[in-house]
């Protein structure tokens, strides 16, 4: 999977996120449009691992650093499943980056 294709993706709003991705919004350390900015900004994926639970389609996840909409460097780990409606990016973890 290349940076475009996930680009496009989430540029669709084909795109999810996790449970501890969720809690991190509603407590208000960000929001879901720091995400997409972070992953539209992105030059390149940082990294690729494993997806240990055998979900993503290619079976790998992505490290993704981007900005936010504040223009800050924003971290997030994601990958590409398989929904009943296509293909979606999954958000696995997001946060400021260090």
């Amino acid at each position: 999977m290349t940076l475009e294709e996930i680009k496009a993706l989430v540029a669709r709003g084909s795109y999810h996120y996790s449970k501890k991705v969720r809690e991190a919004i509603e407590e208000g350390f960000f929001d879901e449009e720091d995400m997409v900015h972070c992953i539209r900004s992105a030059t390149k994926i940082q990294k690729k691992e494993k997806d240990e639970l055998g979900q993503a389609v290619h079976g790998m996840k992505y490290v993704i650093l981007g900005k936010d909409t504040h223009g800050q460097l924003f971290y997030t780990v994601g990958k590409v499943i398989q929904a009943p409606g296509g293909r979606l990016y999954f958000y696995i973890s997001a946060h400021q980056a260090d």
